[in-house]
């Protein structure tokens, strides 16, 4: 029993350090993930097409555009006001000029309006003051005509006394006919 006894302590020494090396190995299996998981692995989030409990919002842009400089990383979480990308400002730089191009144009051709609406003014002035011109020309030429007949009918009247020669007759009728 004694052989017996012997090769059961064997048997059991060697089989407690294959016991002690399997829980070392799984320890140090155990640490090295630990460390692992610490040092790196937290830090990225991989799936096989899994399913996770996350909110997630459409997000549309006040202006169209390209986008130039992409601010936020996938999974990266933001508040509200971030920044999440830069649209390229060519377009908003063109639109702007364009725009400011059109003002131009429309203050011209309203300042053209009202240089038009001056000189027309300025036309109904000068009409005006032709009217009033021709209005005294025409008082003029009825106080000649008025006075042509005065003369006319005075001399008329003389002409059988002797007094007017048919010269200054034919003056007169001539300035009436006039």
């Amino acid at each position: 029993m004694n052989q017996d006894t012997t090769l059961d302590t064997a048997t059991r020494r060697r089989r407690n350090n294959r016991l002690a090396a399997l829980a070392l190995a799984v320890v140090a299996i155990g640490g090295a993930s630990t460390a692992y998981w610490l040092l790196h692995g937290q830090h990225f989030v991989s799936t096989d097409n899994a399913y996770t409990a996350a909110e997630l919002a459409q997000i549309t842009p006040a202006v169209g555009g390209t986008v130039a400089e992409v601010k936020v990383s996938d999974t990266q979480t933001v508040k509200k006001g971030d920044v999440l990308v830069v649209i390229d400002p060519t377009d908003a730089r063109l639109a702007l000029a364009f725009a400011e191009a059109e003002l131009d144009r429309t203050i011209r051709r309203v300042q053209g309006y009202q240089a038009t609406d001056r000189s027309l003014a300025e036309q109904v002035a000068a009409h005006g003051a032709d009217e009033k011109r021709a209005a005294a020309q025409l008082a003029a030429a009825q106080a000649d005509f008025e006075r042509a007949g005065i003369d006319l009918k005075r001399r008329e009247a003389l002409v059988g006394s002797g007094s007017v020669s048919g010269d200054e007759l034919t003056r007169a009728q001539n300035a009436y006919a006039a």
